[in-house]
């Protein structure tokens, strides 16, 4: 019998973003949910929302249903020690970025329960995040309350581990790539005279707006770009200038470049 029903090793952005996400949204009680992590200060945000916490990973190990796994993977490799099969949850959830099921085993050992591979994005704090999740090691009672649980994060994309490097260079790196292309707008409306408060405003709820639409509509992107634009309006000039840019080139090659990186942190 567990006395908690999630555990969180490791308490740095992403695990307090998930942690008070499911907390926030019903998910989880605060009193169900244990914190590990050595930082203090991280400790006492959560021990004021009423959770468990503790610095001992053998808290959260042993006394939790479901544990997440969410420190860095350098610090991770560094723990075999204290986590070799010695863990009793039911499932262990990694989000440790490039590490394939195979190499958590390694460091963990024996478990009776199952390893889950997820990769999260820092949206998911207000539910709006997109989170990749390898669970076929998972029976159908388990996937069912896994599912349950991560669906509180925003979209879940269950995705086979082949694929997580490239799907992660979108979802898990894409909110900074879409940060730096909303910074060169607001940059442009602050160079127009704009007060800065009101040009993040108009950026940000521009985009949001887009985001909406296209969420809202079946229509292809081109049909919702075509929905803008009129015939020798403003809108068609603008489009113009980046379609003879090398915007998919871009594109193209940002994404490889994070793929590139999660190849080779898979293979470190």
């Amino acid at each position: 019998m567990f006395n908690y029903k999630i555990g969180f090793i490791g308490g740095g952005n992403m695990g307090s973003a998930m942690a008070l996400r499911f907390i926030e949204s019903g998910a989880a009680a605060a009193g169900s949910v244990i914190i590990c992590d050595t930082n203090r200060e991280k400790l006492d945000v959560f021990a004021a929302k009423g959770c468990a916490v503790t610095d001992k990973i053998a808290d959260v190990i042993t006394d939790a249903e479901i544990t997440f796994l969410a420190i860095k993977p350098q610090a991770f490799f560094s723990l075999k020690e204290e986590l070799k099969d010695k863990i009793c949850s039911e499932v262990v959830i990694s989000i440790l970025a490039g590490k394939k099921i195979a190499s958590i085993k390694e460091v963990i050992g024996h478990i009776d329960g199952a390893v889950v591979r997820l990769m999260p994005n820092l949206a998911c704090r207000y539910g709006k995040g997109v989170t990749l999740a390898d669970m076929s090691e998972l029976d159908n009672t388990k996937k069912e309350r896994v599912e349950k649980l991560l669906s509180a994060l925003g979209l879940l994309v269950e995705t086979e581990e082949k694929d997580f490097n490239f799907r992660s260079a979108v979802s898990g790196c894409g909110p900074a790539f879409f940060f730096e292309y909303y910074k060169h707008f607001f940059n442009e409306c602050v160079k127009s005279g704009m007060n800065e408060d009101i040009a993040r405003k108009m950026v940000l709820q521009t985009a949001g707006g887009a985001a909406e639409l296209a969420l809202n509509s079946q229509e292809t992107f081109d049909k919702l770009i075509a929905n803008v634009c009129s015939k020798g309006g403003s809108t068609i000039e603008g489009v113009k200038v980046m379609q003879k840019s090398d915007l998919e080139k871009i594109v193209s090659e940002t994404l490889a470049a994070s793929k590139k990186r999660n190849d080779e942190l898979e293979n470190a």
